[in-house]
């Protein structure tokens, strides 16, 4: 049976992958996809924060509610980890209503 879910998350990373700009693995489950994003975006909390506000922003992902959830979570995980976290769930957001308002062309309107 398949987890629609587990589909879902690969599906949401590997596209999250794709507007960041990195080539994703096409092996891997989402578990290690999503270490390896947050392991990008930990390297852009140091070394370009203008680059990471700038894919937050093509995401579709408020500085305030980074900055808000960067805040909240800072004992609990890395900032990439944070920020994967929000990236993914962003990204499952927007194939959920895609997938809701997608054009079904074998019905009629």
């Amino acid at each position: 049976m398949i987890d629609h879910n587990k589909v879902a998350d690969r599906e949401a990373i590997i596209w999250s992958y794709q507007i960041i700009g990195i080539n994703p693995e096409e092996e891997g489950d989402a578990i290690n996809l999503e270490k390896v994003l947050a392991d990008y975006l930990d390297n852009l909390v140091v070394q370009d924060l203008n680059l990471l506000f700038s894919i937050l922003y093509r995401i579709d992902i408020s500085q305030e509610k980074a900055v808000s959830e960067l805040s909240k979570n800072s004992e609990k995980e890395t900032a990439g980890e944070t920020l994967a976290r929000l990236v993914i769930q962003r990204q499952k957001e927007k194939l959920y209503y895609r997938n809701l308002y997608k054009i079904n062309p074998s019905k009629n309107l």
